[in-house]
């Protein structure tokens, strides 16, 4: 997350994203639906939103450190989350394989933020809600891996995770990117 200071705004795009995951989270607990395609569609959706703002964020705050590895990271969510909701909703992909794509997408998007926040940063201090943020998302792209074992409920962890990310950003962005803006 290229320099939460470089922009007075950039708390209001992580908090959009912790409302994102947040819903979607709580939609994925709550919901009596099971189908594992409603699974597959919030995930999906999630990093098609979130890498949408992280693209937005990174050109706002260009020369910012990290911001490179922002456009990277936000373009692979966005174009990556945006084709596997394109190939579900036309029924292209088979169940596996796109649960397969999914994983790999959300491990590569959480694996660059964890890139990001240890070694490019620039001269932008430590922060260790990103990298929590950033490694649950690596665990939900393992556990989509690895989904497919007897007695996992991923609808369960996926909506746990999401809902810890959603409020870890949320609270993130509003009280300590918002503060130092």
């Amino acid at each position: 997350m290229a320099s939460q200071s470089g922009s007075s705004n950039a708390w209001i795009w992580t908090l959009l994203r912790g409302v994102v995951a947040l819903v979607l989270g709580l939609f994925l607990l709550f919901s009596g639906q099971t189908a594992p395609l409603i699974v597959a569609y919030a995930l999906a959706i999630y990093a098609t939103l979130a890498g949408a703002a992280q693209t937005f964020t990174s050109l706002l705050n260009r020369d910012a450190a990290g911001s490179k590895t922002d456009r990277i990271r936000g373009l692979i969510g966005l174009v990556g989350g945006g084709l596997l909701l394109l190939l579900a909703y036309f029924n292209v992909l088979s169940m596996p394989a796109a649960y397969t794509l999914l994983a790999i997408l959300l491990i590569l998007f959480g694996g660059l933020g964890v890139f990001e926040e240890l070694f490019d940063r620039g001269g932008e201090s430590f922060s260790i809600m990103p990298l929590l943020i950033n490694v649950l998302l690596v665990v939900l792209g393992v556990m989509v891996f690895f989904s497919r074992s007897q007695g996992f409920n991923l609808q369960l962890w996926a909506g746990v995770i999401l809902t810890l990310i959603g409020l870890a950003l949320g609270g993130y962005g509003y009280f300590w990117q918002k503060k130092h803006a």
